[in-house]
């Protein structure tokens, strides 16, 4: 019988493999982001544009998907901030939010294809600055 450390050892590299399996199935992992913030570098409490434009690898835009942003300070503590990305152009998503704090940010996009694929992209803001 194996050492209780080693039981919950194995049931959390179980749990680790089912939801990389989960995750993986339906991704769009032919899917690129390219990510712009409006102002650079971008302050506290000003209404950031966050503009993801999203392409197929053979360069045709993303349309039709729906989206959702979600910005976490890369510290552990802060509320994440939530917002729709909104289709303004074919393949080109907004969203206006205010950081709530100077530092690094981690910006994540997630949400469905029109072919029902899942999508999941992130990309660092390192510089958000400080209001004032």
């Amino acid at each position: 019988m194996a050492p209780e450390g080693g039981r919950v050892r194995l049931k959390a590299s179980l749990a680790a493999c089912c939801c990389f399996a989960m995750a993986c199935a339906g991704a769009a992992g032919d899917v690129t982001a390219t990510w712009t913030v409006e102002p650079t570098p971008p302050s506290v409490e000003v209404a950031a544009l966050v503009r993801c434009a999203l392409e197929q690898r053979d360069g045709t835009p993303v349309i039709g998907a729906r989206l959702r942003l979600d910005a976490h300070m890369t510290h552990p503590g802060m509320a994440p901030i939530v917002g729709d990305l909104i289709e303004r152009s074919p393949g080109i998503y907004e969203s206006r939010l205010k950081f709530s704090m100077a530092g690094s940010w981690a910006l994540v996009v997630s949400g469905e294809l029109v072919d029902g694929r899942r999508i999941v992209k992130q990309t660092e803001v390192t510089a958000v600055q400080p209001s004032g």
